[in-house]
């Protein structure tokens, strides 16, 4: 969930513009056959030199690439080129970027990619893609996490060793950590820079760890150019606490959890507004401009009735609404109108619609008079009821861009124009929306800004509805309709709001959950005009918008100290507060979760303790009144949950909509056990019949085929022959391969010669089971070779 992460996306935005990976015909540099490229980015007009300023030269880059990074011997050298890499304060550094490669008789078995700074030759990044099918990794990794953390340190020891004293290790990924159940595990070690004890997460590194032990990635940023605030004496973290609780804000939102079972229905939740704590004064800080509006619905009510869905709009009368609604020029050229049709598969409503698209070419003087491409607008328009639901009006790129942009409508023109035009528009939700604008805007902000963005959030009887808004961008020079944007469902909520619990209550949920922690953070905190400057980054680099700021960026950035709300343990799939119960649920399914390690009291010192616990992390198991009963028969259900979850690697996502037809009539849709079992379908583990008795026992029988399904080696089990059959009861077998094969691969065991196929099976021996399966799983299987 975004509002839970805690600062420094533009840390890991930026490695979007750090390209290690030049393509070309592999070569070794030692027998003059290698290749050698200089490039850098340029934009329209203009030509970034900053990459033919580079103090190392091509030959200590390697050098120094070597002494950092030890390459098996048969990595060959690709290329090397020198490029500009854009660094955090918008300055080009210039680049050496080195790849390797293992090639085998044609194929490819491992790449390298190293990059070196062209002006002190420290390494700023390098990752390793090992695709050896001989290198396959073991399970349980060979390496734990403590393990990790020391073999990056002692990386960073060697290729960084005057920034070790300035490093602070970030616990968050520790804390967040669960046994994997794949042998194929990156352990991600993270530093944050240290200024007098204080991290600072937008400089550091990260160092990625394998299971077998090895160095796979490591990325590096550092900008000594930024100044810290070292003068302000903080409040105290007491009263920081006391602080966070008076100001945090909450904000009840209907949540549709889209990966639900059975029919979805809206959960009324408890939202945190993210914020942080200036901590010199305390007050309020947040890194983007607030939205602000009255919170008052456009009307009292709605000023129409919902239009019928039975208009069934022509290509004509649709091109008609949209021309005419927007007043579009006859310069605009029709160039698409496509019909799109489709089913809801929980409804089965049918939504059909228009997509359309105009241009209009201009001539460009500069050019001989030549065309070149011009004015783009693309409309969506909802054919059965007429409804506009997206415009979008695009400029290219020109020189003209780069000038300052003289408004002349002001902000509350603007206001007043979109609002009169939404409410003639979408009449019958005029009573739901409500105005979310941001107002505040520095000169230098305006400069830059050609639309005002105004927005109408969703709200019904104070309940804000997520994901549900109107947008509208008015041109801050003609006073047109730039873009247009509504996304407004026919979902059923709630006219009243439901009862919850008190803002209080809500407000201790959410604060146990996280830690105070004192931190620095630039006073831009990553924000550029009316936008995060990562994305701004990219469309400079795309030539999308004018590239003026990145080549005469300030050389200088201010950080200032804040407190900000840490996860004491983040977890790693979305999740919401239910405003009726006071419960966690996962924003994805809806389910019920605890966000903190499951703890049982029932089996300590059981000789299944760490296999229980494993398959409990990732709540496999069903836990009631603080226990799992590690010694009670397992449900058919709840087996087969647990082995998917196993197979799947403990990755959440499993899901099927309402169009998937159950394959058991007693694992219908609604099912907390539908997802996996019909997963089991699919992975061939389980056949489709009438019913599969998710509630009753499941026998060693039923199980070991289940294993031996899940290992791919089912076919083998037709073949009697050539199984041992010395069990003391293999005439009370169906299949005695299936017996056979478990027990030969230690996955499960004899007692006293005697396989017992209907014994029934217990939590503790499933997860028992299933942990060596895992195992066996990781020795047998084979890694996929490719072939070009």
């Amino acid at each position: 969930m975004k509002l839970l992460k805690q600062a420094g996306t533009m840390v890991i935005a930026s490695t979007l513009l750090l390209a290690v990976a030049p393509t070309g015909v592999w070569a070794d540099m030692a027998t003059g056959s290698g290749t050698a490229a200089m490039s850098s980015p340029a934009f329209p007009g203009q030509v970034d030199t900053s990459a033919l300023d580079a103090k190392i030269t091509k030959e200590q880059a390697l050098e120094h690439a070597k002494a950092y990074i030890t390459l098996p011997t048969d990595y060959i050298l690709q290329s090397i080129s020198l490029n500009a890499f854009y660094g955090q304060n918008g300055q080009s550094i210039p680049t050496w970027n080195i790849s390797y490669s293992k090639k085998v008789k044609d194929r490819f078995y491992g790449s390298a990619n190293i990059a070196i700074n062209g002006l002190d030759g420290t390494l700023t990044s390098y990752n390793m893609n090992d695709n050896d099918p001989e290198h396959k990794p073991s399970y349980p990794p060979k390496v734990d996490f403590q393990a990790a953390k020391e073999l990056a340190a002692a990386f960073v020891a060697k290729v960084n060793p005057s920034k070790q004293k300035e490093l602070l290790y970030d616990d968050s990924e520790e804390k967040a950590f669960r046994t994997p159940l794949d042998g194929n595990y990156q352990y991600n070690i993270r530093y944050d820079r240290s200024v007098g004890g204080v991290p600072y997460s937008g400089n550091g590194l990260n160092v990625n760890v394998n299971g077998e032990g090895q160095i796979t990635s490591y990325w590096y940023n550092w900008d000594d150019k930024v100044i810290f605030d070292q003068a302000s004496t903080p409040i105290s973290k007491e009263k920081a606490d006391k602080l966070f609780r008076e100001k945090m804000e909450l904000s009840l939102q209907y949540s549709m959890p889209y990966n639900t079972q059975g029919k979805r229905t809206p959960i009324i939740s408890y939202f945190m507004n993210s914020f942080a704590l200036d901590a010199a004064t305390g007050e309020v800080w947040q890194p983007f401009p607030s939205l602000s509006g009255d919170n008052k619905p456009l009307t009292d009510k709605p000023l129409g009735t919902k239009p019928p869905a039975t208009l069934n709009l022509t290509k004509e009368e649709a091109v008609k609404k949209v021309v005419t609604t927007f007043n579009l020029s006859s310069e605009y050229k029709l160039q698409e109108a496509s019909y799109n049709e489709s089913k809801n598969p929980e409804t089965g409503e049918t939504f059909s619609s228009w997509n359309m698209s105009w241009s209009k070419a201009t001539s460009d003087t500069a050019a001989s008079g030549k065309m070149i491409a011009g004015n783009n607008v693309w409309a969506s328009v909802n054919s059965k009821t007429g409804v506009i639901t997206n415009f979008n009006y695009y400029v290219p790129y020109s020189g003209e861009n780069e000038k300052p942009v003289e408004g002349k409508i002001s902000i509350d023109d603007a206001i007043a124009k979109s609002t009169e035009f939404v409410k003639a528009q979408l009449p019958a939700s005029t009573n739901q929306l409500v105005l979310n604008v941001q107002k505040e805007y520095s000169q230098e902000m305006l400069k830059k800004m050609r639309t005002w963005e105004i927005s109408y959030k969703r709200v019904i009887d104070g309940v804000v509805v997520g994901n549900e808004e109107v947008r509208v961008s008015i041109d801050r020079v003609t006073g047109a309709i730039s873009n247009y944007y509504v996304s407004l469902s026919d979902i059923a909520y709630p006219a009243q709001k439901p009862e919850v619990i008190s803002v209080d209550k809500a407000k201790e949920l959410w604060l146990a959950q996280f830690d105070v922690k004192l931190g620095y953070v630039l006073e831009s905190n990553g924000y550029y005009g009316a936008m995060p400057i990562e994305k701004y980054r990219v469309m400079v680099a795309a030539g999308e918008i004018p590239p003026s700021a990145a080549t005469g960026a300030k050389a200088e950035s201010k950080a200032k100290l804040v407190y900000s709300l840490v996860p004491k343990s983040a977890n790693r799939d979305s999740f919401l507060l239910d405003a009726g119960t006071g419960q966690w649920r996962s924003a994805q399914s809806g389910e019920i979760i605890s966000l903190d390690k499951v703890v049982v009291s029932d089996i300590d010192k059981h000789w299944a303790q760490n296999e229980l616990q494993l398959m409990l992390d990732y709540q496999a198991l069903d836990v009631k009144d603080g226990k799992v009963n590690p010694d009670q028969t397992i449900k058919r259900g709840e087996l087969v949950k647990m082995l998917v979850i196993a197979m799947n690697g403990g990755n959440g996502g499993i899901y099927y909509g309402a169009e998937r037809a159950a394959s058991f009539a007693d694992v219908g849709n609604g099912s907390k056990y539908f997802a996996y079992v019909e997963n089991a379908v699919d992975r061939g583990l389980l056949d489709v019949g009438k019913e599969f008795n998710p509630e009753a026992a499941m026998n060693r029988e039923e199980m070991a085929q289940l294993i031996v399904k899940a290992l791919g080696y089912h076919s083998l089990t037709k073949f009697d022959g050539v199984f041992n059959k010395d069990f003391s009861d293999a005439g009370k077998l169906a299949h005695v391969g299936d017996a056979a094969i478990v027990v030969g691969l230690n996955i499960m065991t004899l007692s006293d010669g005697y396989f017992a196929p209907q014994d029934e099976v217990t939590k503790a021996q499933a997860a028992s089971a299933f942990y060596r399966f895992l195992q066996t799983r990781a020795e047998l299987q084979e890694k996929p070779r490719y072939y070009y």
